[in-house]
């Protein structure tokens, strides 16, 4: 691969993973996440974390305290949310071309930083922003420079190594050590170099690792611990610390903690065929080759990337807690003995074929799912999707022409056709569906036409109260005497039909201002993707004026 081919697809791929900076955040993790930096910034507290005016607990500091840092530097909106992780992801690029190049050649580094930056789920965590962008570049920025220091002893790579370590842990929680430790650690035992496995340096890591996370025990320590009389899960006394070394990853893990999950063995697998797409069959195929070399006991150059993928991937695999984002933080690793892999069987034509064969699946794929998306779903700037067509089309045809090589032509197609599929979904898809996120709307027309009233919803709103300039107060789904001291009347709610039944019922007057479609974008179903059949899907929710007498009702909505 030329330096310039490189560059240019590295380029187009950047832009690809900052094309959701702009987008509505999306409901769910995305928004409660950029909700709780946002409430730091307005509250001046970085300590302490609340969500709707409650304590929570649950995610380390780490990610709130850079969002939040970034809203207070750029205002508050969710493009100063999803930029620090989107930017952050990218040092998780130089750090996966480092690595690669540590062990490999220049090309095999230059086809890992491709790799990773083209797989669907991390162009799709870099618009759905949570913690693994910026985790991602933690995790493969620690496992490059603990190897390096196993190498030989330099002071760049032992502060690097425990900073970028503590980082992981005040992201993710203590677990991460587990990735680190098993990538440089099972390199070290399976290659026999055990003067540098048992050495001082590795107690120097772990002192200055604790010293480094001393801020997240702070924080845990006099926002809960030093307040046992706080319900948190339903009961007192609960410690910040101990949660967070134990309940929050492990007691997830292992189903002991206060918030439960179910296993699937086989979650992970059939995720990866998704989420790592169009690389995932080489990805097993290259995983599959690392394991039988270890049973074999045939040597391979190195197993920092094998470990690094597989004990993680076994842990994530039996614990009873799955969620797809965790793959992401195993897909440097990935990246990297997919590009050996393609790289050392370029000329077999048994691999040829299976690598033309396995590409050709995927981009048929997305052939077929941005056809059945624009016939069904419909999108609202369907259009947007020819100028993205025109663009790749010459793309392709250059690199077929100038390319002779049938693993190398198949290499930049697959680029291509994920590039295509990607700005799809950024450009044309993912904004559509934004449009059903009735919180972020009802924000918008407060903004505009009302923001001297006091807000309350009895709804999951935190895109509501994250794009609302005025403070939104949540009632938790209760009714409460709305004429109590605390309530201000007139207000205005944000609610469904069954709340403001129960209003009317109370005898307050509810004039509907606006309403909006709403459904939960981040769990689509046939039903509401089919735009025949959407109606039946979605639901209503709506913004009223709520008042004691009708005469109190703004002049211009008579």
């Amino acid at each position: 691969m030329k330096t310039k081919t490189f560059l240019f697809f590295l380029f187009v791929l950047l832009a690809v993973n900052m094309t959701g900076l702009f987008d509505t955040l999306f409901t769910g993790d995305s928004s409660l996440y950029a909700l709780i930096s946002k409430t730091m910034v307005t509250s001046h507290n970085y300590w302490n974390m609340y969500l709707n005016g409650r304590d929570w607990l649950d995610k380390p500091h780490m990610p709130f305290w850079i969002c939040a840092a970034s809203m207070q530097l750029l205002g508050i909106s969710g493009f100063a949310y999803k930029l620090p992780s989107v930017l952050i992801f990218f040092i998780a690029l130089l750090y996966t071309y480092l690595l690669a190049k540590r062990f490999y050649s220049k090309e095999t580094a230059f086809l890992s930083v491709l790799i990773l930056a083209s797989s669907v789920h991390i162009v799709v965590s870099n618009n759905d922003t949570r913690a693994e962008a910026m985790l991602t570049t933690f995790v493969i920025g620690s496992v490059y420079h603990l190897f390096r220091l196993s190498e030989k002893f330099k002071l760049k790579h032992l502060l690097l190594g425990a900073v970028l370590s503590a980082a992981a842990i005040m992201t993710k929680g203590i677990f991460v050590l587990i990735i680190l430790y098993s990538a440089v650690f099972g390199h070290l035992l399976w290659k026999k170099e055990y003067q540098r496995l048992f050495s001082f340096k590795w107690l120097l890591v772990f002192v200055l690792t604790l010293l480094f996370i001393t801020p997240e025990l702070y924080a845990l320590y006099t926002q809960f611990d030093m307040h046992p009389e706080k319900v948190v899960f339903g009961r007192t006394h609960v410690s910040g610390i101990k949660f967070f070394l134990w309940g929050s990853q492990f007691g997830r893990f292992l189903d002991t903690g206060p918030i439960k999950g179910q296993g699937d063995i086989f979650f992970f697998f059939h995720t990866l065929l998704w989420a790592f797409a169009p690389w995932a069959l080489l990805a097993y195929a290259g995983v599959g080759k690392g394991i039988g070399y270890i049973f074999k006991k045939r040597p391979l150059l190195e197993y920092v990337t094998i470990f690094g993928f597989l004990v993680m991937f076994v842990i994530f695999s039996i614990s009873r807690f799955q969620l797809p984002y965790y793959t992401n933080i195993l897909m440097p690793f990935l990246a990297i003995i997919v590009a050996d892999f393609i790289l050392t069987n370029k000329n077999n034509p048994r691999f040829v074929s299976f690598f033309t064969i396995s590409q050709s699946i995927y981009i048929g794929l997305y052939v077929i799912v941005i056809t059945l998306l624009l016939i069904y779903f419909r999108p609202v700037y369907w259009w947007i999707t020819a100028f993205i067509f025109i663009g790749v089309v010459f793309s392709v045809l250059y690199f077929w022409l100038a390319e002779s090589k049938r693993t190398y032509q198949f290499i930049y197609q697959s680029l291509n056709a994920t590039i295509f599929f990607m700005l799809f979904m950024n450009l044309v898809f993912y904004p559509s569906l934004m449009t059903y996120q009735s919180g972020a709307n009802a924000a918008t027309y407060i903004n505009q036409n009302l923001n001297e009233y006091p807000v309350y919803t009895n709804q999951e709103a935190n895109l509501l109260e994250f794009y609302c300039h005025g403070t939104v107060t949540s009632l938790h789904d209760s009714l409460p005497d709305l004429k109590k001291p605390q309530i201000a009347i007139p207000m205005l709610c944000y609610a469904d039909t069954a709340f403001i039944i129960r209003l009317e019922h109370k005898g307050y007057t509810c004039t509907e201002l606006d309403s909006w479609d709403h459904f939960h974008i981040t769990r689509l179903t046939k039903t509401f993707l089919n735009i025949a059949t959407r109606p039946k899907a979605i639901d209503k929710r709506y913004l009223i004026f709520i008042s004691d007498d009708s005469d109190t009702i703004p002049s211009h909505y008579y």
